[in-house]
Parts: structure tokens; sequence; C-alpha cells
């Protein structure tokens, strides 16, 4: 009787331990997915950025060929 009941209280502190590391995944997954999407949202905004800048510099180029033409 005294080993069932001490691989019962076995059990029953795997069974916490697990659930301690599960919870501790999920934080980390949630953590994860908060980090994703910062970044995602980051990699739009530096792509709007890049894209006006490309467009400014074409502008730009394009300013001083129409000025090598008028000289």
């Amino acid at each position: 009787m005294s080993n069932i009941k001490e691989q019962i209280s076995n059990i029953k502190v795997l069974v916490q331990d697990m659930k301690e590391t599960l919870d501790k995944v999920r934080e980390e997954n949630n953590l994860l997915r908060e980090q994703q999407s910062n970044l995602v949202s980051e990699r739009a905004n530096l792509i709007k950025k890049n894209e006006y800048a490309k467009e400014q510099i074409e502008a730009i180029i394009e300013r001083l060929r129409n000025l090598e033409e008028y000289e």
C-alpha cells in the first residue's frame, strides 16, 4: 500500500512539474508571438521608408539629368 502511495505522490509531483513547464512554454510562446508581430510591423515600416527614400533619390537623379540637358 505504501508503494502505491509513493507512486501516486511521485505522479503528482511529475504532473505539477509538467504543468509548470507548460505554463512557462505558453508564456514564452506568447512573448515570441508578440515579438514576431512587432518585427513584422517594424519590417513593414522599414519597407515603406525604403520605398520613400528610393523615390526621393530617383527624383533627385531625374532633376540632375534635366539640369545636364539644359547645360
